[in-house]
This record gives C-alpha cells, structure tokens and sequence, in this order.
C-alpha cells in the first residue's frame, strides 16, 4: 500500500501552500507566523521535506533522476544519452554542466525544507505528545542527513547550513566535509534513537530506525570507519529485514515495500502528479511509457555475469549473430534482469512478448544497443513521467555485501587469509539467492586481496542500476579504471547484430575527479565559494 505521505502530498500541493512555504527564504514573517500553528503544519511541512526527494517531471530535475539512478553511467558500467553526464564520464566536465548544477540545487532545497521544518517546530503547541514531536524531528534529521550525505559524497567541502538564511546571511563558505559528516552524525543519532522500526501500513515509507542506520553505514563507509560501518550494518540485520526469495521479487511492482526494502521513495500513478519520471528516461520504447533509453549498459557488464550454463537452450533468431548469443546466454540471471539485451524478450504495451531488438521499437535510442530492464514497468503497467513504481534507496542485500566489505577490512590485513564465517554467509546468500548454479566460498579459502575482489564484483552483479556503485567505484579506486577505457557495446543494423568491436566512447580520468566541480552558478550568486582542484577557477 502507497503512504499516506502520498496523499497527505497531494493535498498539500492542491492547495499551493506547501512548496510556497518551503522554498521561499522566510522573508516574511507573517506568513510564516500564520504556517506554524499546529502539529498538523509540522506533519504538512514533514511531507514537503519528503517531496523533496521526489519531485521531478518531464520539465524538471529530481534527486532521483539527477543523483541516484544516473551516476553508474559515470563507472565503465555503462554510458548516457545525456551529453551532461557523457562530458562528466569522458572527463570534459568544467564547473558550467547542468549535472552539477541541478544536483547542487536539488539537495540544497531538501535542506532549506528540513531546515524550516527544524526552526520553528519548537513554537508549535503538541500538548505535552513528546513522542510525536521527536519522531518528526527525527524524520527531519533523517532527510537532512540524506541530502547532505549526497552533497559530500559529489562535493566533498560544502557549506554546513543548519538554519534558515536571510539572503544577507547567505554568502557562506564551504565547511570541511569533515565538519558537515560530524553535525550529520549527531542528527543521524538522534534519529536511530528516536525513530520506529517499522509502521502500520498507511505509513509506510516514513522513515525508520533502519533507514537512519543504513544511512549511518554508508557515511561510514564513506570516512572508511570500517568497524562502525560493520557494527552499523550488524544492527540493521537484527531488525527483522530478509532477502527476497528471488531476485526479481525485490523490484515487482506488486510487491512494493517488501521485507527487503529499507527505505524507498514513494510514487503513485494516475494522473495525480505523484508519479516517476524515471520509468519513463530509462525504459524501452516498446512500454506504455514510450521509454527514451536514457542508461546505456555496456559490454564491461554483461562481462561481470559468470558463464553459469555452457549448453544454455534458448530461441535462435536470424538476424541475431550467433557470436552474440555465444556471449550473453548461460550468465548469472541477475544480468537478464538488470539489463535488456539482443536475444532477450520483453512484454510490450500490448501484452506480447517483443523480441529484442528487431520487435522493440525503436531500439536505436540505445548507443550500446542495449537497455535498462531493473526496476523498469513493462507491458500497460507504466506511463509517460507518471510510473507508479517506487525507488529504492536501501535494501537489505547493499547492506549485507556493505558488512562483508566493512568487517574484511576492519579485521583483515595485507594477504590475511579471511577466516569469519560472517563475512562469507553474507556474499553466499545473496549468491544462493541469484542461482543455485553459481559457485559459493568456503570459510578460510580466500586471502582479504580475493575477498574484497569478490566482493566488489557481487556489488556490480547485484546492485548494478541502483544508484551506489559511482561512489564504490570511488571507493575502491576502480574509478580509475575510465582513464583511457574504450566503452564497447553492440553493432546493430537493420539485417544483422553483432558484437560491437569499435569504441562508442573513449574517456579520460584524472583523480581530481572523484569530486565535481561546484557549479559557476552559484558561485556567482555566493564568491565565498571555493572551487575544487582541477577545474577551473
């Protein structure tokens, strides 16, 4: 069942109060005074926090579209459409591209809504309801820390801004990312404290405990506190989440907000302004949403997917190459799930199974030739930038290999041979999980070098498309790995597919990259702003 977050949303904009109130600078104090009157405008503004993560159409940018979806396009895995985020691949961007902007603009207007919030819940009456009053505060703090996790994690030293500004108060200068990650720390406690593990189901989509503590394990995991993260982790999974069965099971839009989702973004269909845009920027355009395949998978990925089957059966066509069936039939399962790919079929919008690409429609919007099949609706269920699918943020899966990651490294050094049985149930279950054909590990037989490889690569089998391999990518160094990386996919013409052999792009890397450039525009509005090294100042 959606949240009442969504309703309570749409009320709220029906009646133009909410985005007036929280986007503005509180310039006028009577208007403000007016807003703040009871627990109910606390929850209202609580929402409007929330719709900051949400918002997005065909004629705007969202956290969503411009943070978490399209940032794997930045690793080899994969290229854009987009030549905003190309330019940041290839390593062109200077401080004047619309990624940069957008996403800046986009989360800093998470935190003046949080922010608002936080200023003036304590003149509104609870009488005497603490409880209620704390959990608000708590889901405030929560999505504060959210928005400002994805600041540091693009931006490094960004301004710390914890109260509303008047625009004589505005020109500030970046804090050390350092300062930020600790006063986020402090909230993120406060919120694992205070907040619920879990809600009735005309809540659902609040944040919980968990929520706050995978959040905490991902700012860890960014400062590399390897024992934190792990510990942080270990209490997420004595909360009562579990694995899917199945892999696919975990995106179904009929089983939204299973036992495996953390925290998601909520969205609702139906023409009520509450709906996706993302189902429509990546899907094919075979689907009700007329897809614009804006996620261009490449051939390093399908290259991650173990060969699990050497006599795989399947369906020949004849202008599919038999070279190309060779290279894709047999993977992991995960990879026909996560991307769509020649040979493969697809349920069309209507109802038949379109082989993919010559039954697709235009299947050239893909450079790569192939597409996003993740978390994408197929046959009637979507519709253009109004998808009722949800996005999730965490799951159980990301926070299992995010333990395996954090206690290898906490306990573990150079050529250490991996001995904690933890670590190893960790990558199997979710191995087990994907197939019973793929190989697991026995405790004791991996070195912390080949833990880690593995690791690694489960991350990109599992959570390819979801948002947080960019900043793995970073983590691990593997970033590095774009600096003279040629990105192959398929050769498609109208009579025959092959495999591709010529580059579709050829990228530059330098580590001044790992952090983007603050953007010219607000630098300009606010000269306190320092640039980052490496781009021009």
């Amino acid at each position: 069942m959606k949240s009442n977050i969504i309703y309570t949303l749409i009320i709220c904009l029906f009646f133009a109060s909410c985005d007036d109130v929280l986007d503005k600078q509180p310039l006028d104090v009577l208007a403000e005074s007016n807003f703040w009157k009871t627990p109910a405008n606390a929850q209202d503004a609580l929402i409007g926090c929330y719709d900051a993560m949400q918002r997005g159409d065909h004629s705007s940018t969202s956290v969503v579209y411009d943070l978490w979806a399209l940032r794997d396009v930045l690793t080899p895995l994969a290229m854009s459409r987009g030549a905003a985020y190309n330019a940041i691949s290839e390593g062109l961007a200077d401080p004047t591209n619309g990624v940069f902007a957008n996403t800046w603009a986009d989360l800093y207007r998470g935190v003046v809504r949080c922010n608002d919030l936080l200023d003036h819940i304590d003149a509104i009456d609870f009488a005497g309801d603490d409880a209620s009053k704390n959990q608000i505060i708590a889901e405030a703090y929560f999505l504060r820390a959210m928005f400002y996790y994805a600041l540091v994690d693009c931006y490094g030293d960004v301004p710390l801004i914890l109260h509303m500004q008047t625009i004589a108060e505005s020109q500030v200068p970046r804090n050390p990312m350092s300062e930020v990650i600790a006063a986020m720390n402090t909230d993120l406690q406060f919120a694992i404290d205070k907040l619920p593990t879990s809600y009735d189901s005309s809540n659902v989509g609040r944040a919980t405990k968990g929520a706050a503590l995978a959040l905490d394990v991902k700012y860890k995991m960014l400062t590399k506190d390897w024992a934190g993260a792990a510990a942080s982790a270990e209490q997420i999974m004595g909360l009562g989440y579990a694995l899917q069965a199945s892999f696919p099971d975990v995106f179904a839009l009929d089983n939204e907000n299973n036992s495996e989702v953390i925290y998601d973004i909520q969205f609702l269909g139906g023409a009520v302004g509450e709906g996706n845009i993302f189902d429509k920027l990546y899907n094919n355009r075979s689907t009700q949403t007329n897809g614009w395949s804006q996620i261009n998978p490449a051939q390093y990925l399908v290259n991650m997917y173990e060969v699990i089957d050497d006599n795989p059966t399947y369906t020949k066509d004849g202008k599919i190459a038999q070279e190309v069936y060779d290279y894709f039939e047999g993977r992991d399962p995960r990879m026909d799930w996560t991307i769509l790919r020649p040979g493969a079929y697809v349920l069309d919008k209507k109802g038949k199974m379109a082989l993919y690409p010559y039954k697709v429609t235009s299947f050239t919007h893909s450079i790569t030739g192939l597409t996003l099949r993740k978390n994408m609706l197929t046959g009637v269920d979507g519709r253009a930038w109004d998808s009722p699918n949800n996005w999730i943020v965490f799951r159980l899966a990301d926070i299992m290999l995010n333990y395996a990651e954090a206690k290898t490294q906490a306990l573990y050094g150079d050529g250490a041979v991996v001995t904690e049985s933890s670590i190893y149930s960790m990558v199997n279950q979710i191995r087990e999980r994907a197939s019973d054909q793929l190989p697991t590990y026995e405790a004791g037989s991996l070195t912390k070098e080949e833990m880690l490889e593995h690791i690694y690569t489960e991350r990109v089998r599992e959570l390819a498309f979801e948002g947080w391999l960019y900043t793995d990518y970073r983590r691990w160094g593997w970033i590095a790995q774009n600096d003279g990386y040629e990105l192959l996919g398929m050769k498609i013409t109208s009579s025959m597919t092959t495999l591709g052999t010529e580059p579709l792009q050829t990228r530059t890397y330098s580590e001044y990259m790992n952090l983007w450039a603050i953007p010219q525009s607000e630098r300009e509005v606010n000269p306190q702003l320092t640039q980052n090294n490496g781009y021009a100042q």
